[in-house]
């Protein structure tokens, strides 16, 4: 009789306990749900501002991607509302077939969801009459002017980045043969290729071999030829100022300036196009100058432990960069315009004081690393960057527990 009733006691607190957790785990769903539904909204909002400020591109980009947080959260007003502002854009691009096509199919999904009289599926007629009567015949040339142009701009980065590559490659295999660059006769490059020094035209070398050079360790002593200096090395110099003259090597590629008192960077800096690793860190710089955008070959930027409280929207021009530490400053924001520098790998954002990241910073299809651990995002705003970087690997201090393989409500492994 006792065992009896210690079976039902034992399956009675199972049952219990297991509503529990299905409660919990189904909590913590419909939180995450609703994130991606307020996230939604904002792109689709988002998309919305770009399309009334005449950026076709970005405006397409986040409706798009606000309709598909709205399908994943199955949100069919918001599925709607991005159809009608995509043929939208579609319609000024003079785009009849799409616009026509997404206009029909937010008409569509208003006819099954709204009821009232007036509502937006009457008011979405009139847009797509006017798509369905749309004369295109003139326009097949000139009618998507400014996306062709921003096309060609992405190709022709996309080319200077293979001759780049194409540069260090031949470098690197000079190196491995132990000769000179070709076309190279200074004297000083007998022997392995590990100087400092080259002499013009300079091409551009590899960053491991950047790394390992020897490199000059003084301004006085580059400014004897400062057009052969490739790799400045003036960590841990004590310099309380970069003088202006550092804008005069302007085929240098490496520039340690780390572990000194330095407050700010001259504006000369922007001479330095050629430069493909700039390491500034630890440091107390506030301010960088726009001039930083000139630096159309910079891979490596490393600003950590400074002062900075933001940084340029300019930054957002570097479309060679790939590695970025910005950890241990004062930053309180990051420009949308970062989302601009799409070849950016590494983002390091630790201990700042950040409760958000921009939502253009979704447009980093190749960024891999992001460590905004030691900040002040909440809960919903690291909801956020996780869906709008949904391949990334985010570290972040409230996420450490389901990084190191805690195990997930099944309906967020789905």
């Amino acid at each position: 009789m006792m065992y009896a009733r210690f079976l039902r006691f034992v399956s009675s607190a199972a049952l219990v306990a297991g509503s529990l957790v299905m409660t919990i785990h189904y909590d913590g769903f419909a939180q995450r749900k609703q994130s991606s539904k307020d996230l939604s909204a904002r792109f689709i909002k988002l998309g919305m501002s770009y399309r009334e400020g005449g950026d076709a591109e970005n405006a397409l980009y986040f409706l798009n991607k606000g309709l598909s947080l709205a399908k994943q959260t199955k949100s069919r007003y918001w599925q709607a509302a991005a159809h009608e502002m995509i043929g939208l854009v579609y319609k000024d691009l003079r785009d009849k077939d799409r616009a026509v096509s997404n206009l029909l199919t937010a008409r569509r999904m208003y006819d099954n969801i709204i009821k009232m009289p007036d509502g937006s599926q009457f008011a979405i007629e009139r847009e797509i009459e006017q798509a369905q009567m749309m004369d295109v015949s003139g326009f097949s040339a000139g009618a998507n002017e400014s996306l062709l142009a921003q096309e060609v701009e992405v190709l022709r980065n996309q080319v200077d980045l293979l001759k780049s590559e194409n540069d260090a490659l031949r470098e690197e295999i000079a190196m491995l043969r132990g000769e000179a660059p070709v076309g190279s006769n200074d004297a000083r490059l007998n022997g392995p290729y590990n100087s400092a020094f080259n002499t013009s035209p300079v091409g551009m070398l590899d960053e491991d071999a950047l790394e390992n050079m020897q490199g000059v360790t003084s301004i006085e002593e580059g400014l004897k030829n400062p057009d052969a200096v490739v790799k400045l090395d003036l960590q841990n110099n004590g310099m309380k100022k970069l003088p202006p003259e550092i804008g005069r090597f302007r085929n240098l590629q490496y520039l340690n300036i780390s572990q000194n008192q330095l407050s700010e960077l001259p504006r000369e800096i922007g001479n330095l196009t050629k430069l493909q690793i700039l390491n500034a860190s630890v440091n107390q710089i506030d301010l960088l100058p726009p001039e930083l955008s000139r630096l159309q070959n910079l891979k490596q930027l490393n600003l950590a432990t400074n002062l900075l409280k933001k940084l340029p929207p300019e930054i957002g021009k570097l479309t060679k960069l790939e590695f970025l530490d910005a950890s241990e400053n004062r930053l309180t924001q990051i420009p949308a315009a970062l989302g601009l520098a799409t070849n950016l790998r590494t983002i390091y954002l630790r201990t700042n004081s950040l409760a958000n990241l921009p939502l253009e910073i979704g447009k980093l299809k190749r960024l891999r690393d992001l460590d905004i651990d030691d900040n002040f995002f909440s809960d919903d705003e690291l909801n956020n960057v996780f869906n709008i970087l949904p391949d990334t690997n985010i570290i972040s201090q409230t996420q450490q527990g389901a990084q190191a393989g805690e195990e997930q409500p099944a309906e967020e492994q789905q």
